[in-house]
């Protein structure tokens, strides 16, 4: 098969084929549903079954074969493949190196030897000491050093508590729907820590319009940049929030903060981060008005 040629205009890039491994998960998934709303061909890419239609079977980022294979006809790859968890991964510290590590590594290979026009990695705002954290950092400096070293077009974005429809609250416990499902069903809502851990909530059909948007615009490069919403809540406004829109009569309950997980960060660093994502924000806003104007 012939691989596609994808064209430049106008700062944007425009594209024939996307692959989007990870594409059975929560935000895999919506990026893929919407890369193909916008009438762009998407090839998925998951180790588990994906009952979308045009799915391919089960395959993994530790195949450097397949990779190869299913990087070779297409012009953009949005690399969201991984195996998440703070405290469930504590105890699997070399499965989570091969995956988000050497996973990552065989993607960055098969991107360089095909030549693709942009690829796209998310990482994490926070820095804590776990796992999960460990190797997302440790492919962040990889995509990094492929894009500084041998001329990869990559994007990154930090992506800040996303969540919306499709999102599991089992193997790996998200906050937002266990929330939602201890307040329908009045249980206790359940806080880990003292429960001022600032919280930034981003929909997730934002996130994915931003990652789109972001990965298309030529004009960026392989700096790491925010996005998110840049209105901050503690972890406890959360749990009440949710706790009064799902008209629970239960209470809340706190736990001691998770393994692998800080309690809260200083309030300073808290202003600081809470500025940035503001700056940011108000940016993309202000760059998609000039575009809007000027394009």
């Amino acid at each position: 098969m012939k691989r596609s040629k994808g064209k430049r205009n106008e700062g944007h890039i425009t594209l024939a084929r996307a692959l989007v491994t990870g594409a059975a998960g929560f935000l895999g998934g919506a990026l893929a549903r919407f890369l193909r709303d916008t009438h762009l061909a998407v090839d998925r890419f998951d180790c588990s079954y994906d009952q979308d239609a045009n799915a391919s079977p089960p395959q993994s980022v530790l195949d450097p074969a397949a990779v190869d294979s299913a990087v070779k006809n297409v012009d953009l790859v949005f690399h969201l493949a991984g195996i998440l968890g703070t405290t469930a991964l504590l105890s699997r510290n070399a499965e989570a190196i091969d995956i988000n590590i050497k996973g990552t590594l065989n993607v960055l290979d098969a991107c360089l030897c095909h030549r693709v026009h942009a690829l796209f990695y998310p990482t994490k705002p926070n820095e804590w000491l776990n796992t999960y954290s460990i190797t997302k950092k440790a492919a962040e400096g990889f995509v990094q050093m492929y894009a500084r070293l041998y001329g990869l077009n990559a994007r990154i974005l930090r992506l800040f508590n996303v969540y919306g429809p499709g999102q599991r609250i089992y193997p790996v416990r998200k906050a937002v729907p266990v929330m939602v499902i201890q307040g329908l069903y009045s249980m206790d809502i359940e806080v880990y820590g003292n429960g001022e851990q600032p919280v930034f909530l981003t929909y997730v059909d934002d996130v994915v319009r931003n990652i789109a948007l972001y990965t298309l615009d030529q004009k960026y490069d392989a700096t790491i940049r925010d996005t998110g919403n840049s209105i901050q809540m503690s972890v406890n406004e959360m749990a009440e929030m949710i706790r009064r829109l799902t008209k629970s009569k239960a209470g809340i309950r706190t736990y001691p903060c998770e393994q692998g997980k800080t309690s809260a960060r200083s309030s300073s660093r808290c202003r600081a981060r809470r500025q940035q994502i503001s700056w940011t924000w108000q940016q993309q806003q202000a760059d998609r008005k000039w575009d809007e104007r000027h394009g």
